[in-house]
Parts: structure tokens; sequence; C-alpha cells
């Protein structure tokens, strides 16, 4: 037996009942934001980047001063449906329109969202989060959301 700690306290717990997976810091999260934002700006884009942990809670959000109202909601949702569904939003949105995903899924959770722009974090082979870019077009909200993500693979080393 493995000596595991819950909350500072020491209990015996069969190692093979211990699961170990990578966290998305909040470290991490700012240096996806500042990589979104420098990304945003050299396009030109007022937006909101959404960053949420493994199980859709916010981490980090940073929302230009021009973006649009409804940004802020729409990048939370994006980073929450890419979270929850381990993959890009739009993959998802495809795959409703080509009918290999049901289209209800939209109504799965109120939260969640087609809208392109969306992706998970990926550390160790594990979904430990997701972003969300909203205030550009879609394809450049993915693009801002990728220079975030490869800004924290350059972290891992």
């Amino acid at each position: 037996m493995a000596a595991a700690m819950v909350s500072g306290i020491a209990e015996s717990v069969p190692a093979e009942e211990v699961t170990l997976r990578p966290i998305l810091t909040m470290e991490q999260a700012q240096t996806m934001l500042r990589a979104a934002s420098e990304e945003a700006k050299r396009g030109g884009h007022a937006v909101c980047i959404s960053i949420v942990d493994r199980s859709g809670q916010t981490l980090a959000v940073l929302r230009h001063h021009d973006a649009g109202v409804h940004t802020l909601e729409a990048s939370y949702k994006k980073a929450y449906t890419a979270a929850s569904q381990k993959r890009k939003t739009v993959d998802i949105a495809r795959g409703v329109r080509e009918g290999s995903i049901p289209e209800d899924i939209r109504y799965l959770d109120r939260r969640f969202s087609l809208m392109e722009g969306g992706m998970p974090i990926m550390l160790g082979g594990h979904v430990v989060g997701g972003i969300g870019v909203g205030g550009a077009h879609g394809s450049e909200d993915s693009r801002i959301a990728a220079a975030a993500l490869a800004s924290l693979k350059d972290t891992e080393k």
C-alpha cells in the first residue's frame, strides 16, 4: 500500500487507486492570456479571452476594453464546451452539420456553444481545461486561441 496525502492527512490507499493528473495553473493561464492578447492585438481584434479548468470553472479572463459586451459570455461558453467535449468547437459544429454528432447536443447544456473559437487545453495527454475567444471572426478567434495553446507548449519544457 502507498501513503497518499489527502487534505494534509496521510491515509493508506492502494497505489492503483491513486490517480494523478496534470492541472492547469494560474501562471499557465496568465501566459496563455498574454499570448492570445498579443496575437489579437497584431490582428487588430478587440476580443475577450476566457480560460476554464477541466471542470468548466473560470480560471482567467481578459477582455479588451473595446470588445463587445456579448464577448464575455461567448468566450466562456466556447471554453466550457471545448473542455467538456474535449475537442474544438469548430469540429463539433462541423460534426453537427455533417450528421456525425447529434444536432441536439446544442441543448445538452445551456453553457454550450457551437461557435468557432473554443479549444481544449491539453497537458500530458489529458484535457486540463478550455480556452475560448470571442469578438473576432470565428477563424480569427481560433487563430488567437491557437497562439495561446502554442505558448503553453513552450512552458512544458
